[in-house]
């Protein structure tokens, strides 16, 4: 007891609890009950929404090839924090929020949801260093492409993926143990008003922001590099047109790379607003409103503040979504691992054999583009040939490969007569 009298004299205890999700303020119980009732579970849907979206592109992972590519290695790293981190979220406002305001039901104490919030913040801070790492990911492949194999290596991205998933929580867990009076350090974690205090949101919001402003940078960086060498192959394509007999051929070869182009800046274009999108809002919110900054925790009415602080949650909720999509389904291998593993469970369920092979589904997706340009250039060559050659040379090409065997079909549909387009957009 006289421990107890000892800390209660050193340390000022507030018997109110902060909330983690938004703050409290004294309002009309049944309006309150009805705002919990009626908009937690939307976030905590949401939460189950990215959950299982990022889920499956985890699961898809058995069913690609190895060895996985550092971009996809560190994708698939970012879909487990967004599943991670919409896990913490959906449960701090869970156990937070929707029990306790909308059924009076307490189901954890105050230092459990202390720990819940060091790893809800350190799973953010995760997730940035994700897409940091990402970032210069592709800003290495651009910039230096011949030494990316040797300096993007699966050792290193192991060995940063490490480090970003353990030190954040680990920092946080520490330093609100070191806090005199608060956090783990008080009675019964009752005291952790330093989360409203403006210099530990700074701080949290600084690491944010540079995250944010790092990524602006590099893909800006990308968007000139990319512009500058589409000018520069428009340039060269422009100077050899007149060296090729076929001018439609160079503006075909033109186009085809000016739309790889295009579909790269899109994409840097998605990485950059969706992060803005998602992201801004909710650091502004967290930057601005505490106890000691510019806007005070009591800065509209309780319903004014409530629905701002749904939609922050929405947009970072929903950013954890999208990330998955840009970053993942959009490769090509996680869209085949994805088809595979469909193809794999409605074997189980229905029964029966599948049209389709799947030990060969890869093979065949991946050769698809691959053999509509054979073909395209088989049926270029053989176009300049001469009609009234020997059929000799028909039979000679019997016993090649499967790729020559396509261009004696089109000779002997050539010779007879038929128009060749019939072969080349086939």
């Amino acid at each position: 007891m006289k421990t107890d009298n000892i800390i209660y004299d050193q340390c000022n205890y507030s018997k109110s609890l902060p909330n983690n999700t938004w703050e409290n303020d004294t309002v009309d119980s049944q309006h309150s009950h009805f705002l919990y009732i009626t908009f937690t579970p939307v976030l905590i849907l949401l939460c189950v929404f990215s959950i299982i979206f990022n889920l499956i592109l985890l699961l898809s992972v058995l069913w690609i090839r190895r060895p996985l590519s550092p971009t996809l290695y560190i994708s698939l790293s970012l879909s487990g924090t967004d599943l991670y981190t919409s896990f913490l979220l959906g449960l701090s406002i869970t156990l937070n929020s929707l029990l306790p305001e909308g059924f009076q039901v307490y189901l954890i104490n105050n230092c459990m949801s202390l720990g819940l919030e060091a790893l809800r913040l350190g799973a953010i801070v995760t997730t940035a260093g994700h897409l940091i790492m990402l970032s210069f990911n592709h800003y290495i492949g651009i910039l230096r492409p011949l030494h990316y194999p040797a300096t993007v290596t699966h050792g290193t991205v192991t060995v940063f993926m490490f480090f970003l998933w353990t030190l954040p929580p680990s920092f946080l867990f520490a330093y609100f143990n070191m806090i005199p009076c608060q956090a783990f350090q008080s009675l019964q974690c009752q005291l952790y008003d330093f989360l409203m205090e403006s210099k530990f949101r700074t701080t949290f919001s600084v690491v944010l922001f540079g995250a944010l402003t790092t990524m602006g940078i590099i893909y800006y960086h990308i968007f000139l590099i990319v512009k500058k060498h589409q000018a520069t192959r428009s340039m060269y394509k422009q100077s050899r047109s007149v060296h090729f007999s076929n001018p439609n051929q160079v503006h075909r070869q033109t186009e085809s790379q000016q739309s790889k182009n295009e579909k790269a800046l899109y994409t840097t274009l998605i990485i950059v607003g969706s992060v803005v999108v998602g992201w801004m809002p909710a650091c502004l919110q967290y930057y601005l409103i505490c106890t000691d900054c510019i806007i005070k925790p009591n800065w509209a009415s309780y319903t004014v503040r409530f629905y701002t602080y749904f939609a922050t949650n929405c947009l970072v909720i929903l950013k954890s979504a999208v990330n998955s999509y840009i970053y993942a389904a959009r490769m090509q291998e996680i869209q085949v691992a994805i088809r595979k593993m469909y193809y794999t469970l409605k074997q189980k369920i229905c029964g029966g054999n599948n049209e389709m092979d799947m030990t060969g589904f890869d093979q065949f997706k991946y050769s698809r583009s691959s053999a509509k340009s054979r073909q395209t250039v088989i049926c270029r060559i053989s176009v300049h040939q001469n009609p009234n050659k020997d059929k000799n040379q028909t039979e000679a090409n019997q016993n090649i490969t499967k790729d020559d065997f396509e261009l004696t079909k089109f000779n002997h549909y050539f010779q007879k007569g038929e128009s060749p387009n019939t072969v080349t957009y086939l």
